[in-house]
């Protein structure tokens, strides 16, 4: 009984380092250049384009090994054909192979966010999130680069980000055994609609950055295209956020629906993305405050 007490206080601990290297890792992907940089001055050019290739061919050989070491159905080796093919299409649309880095890059992402997110809640349907909070910091990610010195915001890279991300999926699928999702938890949101609001009013508003912010690309000259609207708009959806998760952390569980608690599950679904939704909103306050150059 005491093991399991300890173990149940040691949990919070380790899902707050886990957040924490999820932020620092996101904050230092636009890095990886100087990195690759770095690697092209020592190696070579053509060593190091091959370097994804070999990261990618590993990450399937270590795939196989934990399908072995855990004794697990040899046919779950049939996830590595989507992943394989993913992969292929995005080395061979992307000529550039800095690029290719991504696809090990977001594997990683998304096996983090299943670290974090997977500790208390086990259904199939949060493989579903890990893809749209992957691909969530994918944009931010390319936000990221476009204030970064020698980086650039892409919408291709976007894409790459997402690709990789359900490689990184696939993998979670053939390695772990989720429950059968019941989407109980959804029947929170009946009672408090204000998350929803929150979130649709930050995935809007996101959109419309992620569109002005071509736009400011193109001429690099932000106070003149992006709409002082769309600042006052995210203004007031940082505010929102905020005020939703002070709820989220404030109000009380039900357990009578679900045996982990209703709003227990939907807060895993709210609080990350708002918290990636508020990061972009802050960065684009930055830009609009510093007069940081956007490419």
């Amino acid at each position: 009984m005491a093991k399991k007490d300890r173990t149940d206080k040691q949990k919070p601990a380790i899902k707050v380092l886990l957040w924490f290297l999820i932020a620092i890792y996101t904050y230092n992907l636009p890095n990886a250049r100087v990195v690759y940089n770095f690697l092209v001055e020592t190696i070579g050019q053509e060593l190091t384009g091959k370097i994804p290739l070999v990261l990618v061919a590993a990450t399937g050989l270590i795939y196989l090994a934990i399908l072995m070491i855990t004794r697990r159905n040899l046919m779950n080796l049939l996830y590595l054909i989507p992943c394989g093919v993913i992969a292929y299409i995005i080395i061979t649309l992307e000529p550039n192979p800095n690029k290719h880095i991504h696809i090990p890059e977001y594997v990683l992402m998304a096996w983090l966010l299943f670290a974090a997110l997977s500790s208390e809640y086990k259904q199939a349907d949060l493989l579903i999130l890990i893809f749209i909070l992957t691909s969530m910091l994918g944009v931010v990610d390319e936000i990221e680069q476009g204030i970064h010195p020698a980086r650039f915001y892409g919408w291709s890279d976007m894409l790459v980000n997402s690709a990789s991300a359900l490689i990184g999926v696939l993998t979670i699928m053939g390695l772990t055994d989720l429950k059968k999702t019941d989407f109980s938890w959804k029947r929170y949101f009946r009672r408090d609609r204000l998350a929803l609001w929150g979130i649709g009013l930050g995935i809007i508003s996101a959109i419309a950055m992620a569109y002005f912010l071509f736009e400011v690309q193109k001429t690099e000259k932000f106070a003149e295209i992006y709409p002082g609207w769309l600042l006052i708009v995210g203004a007031v959806f940082v505010a929102l956020a905020i005020l939703i998760a002070i709820r989220f952390i404030k109000s009380e569980d039900n357990r009578s629906i679900s045996p982990l608690g209703e709003k227990k599950i939907a807060r895993q679904w709210v609080l990350p993305a708002l918290a990636i939704l508020v990061y972009m909103h802050v960065m684009v306050f930055y830009i609009a405050v510093s007069g940081v150059e956007f490419l």
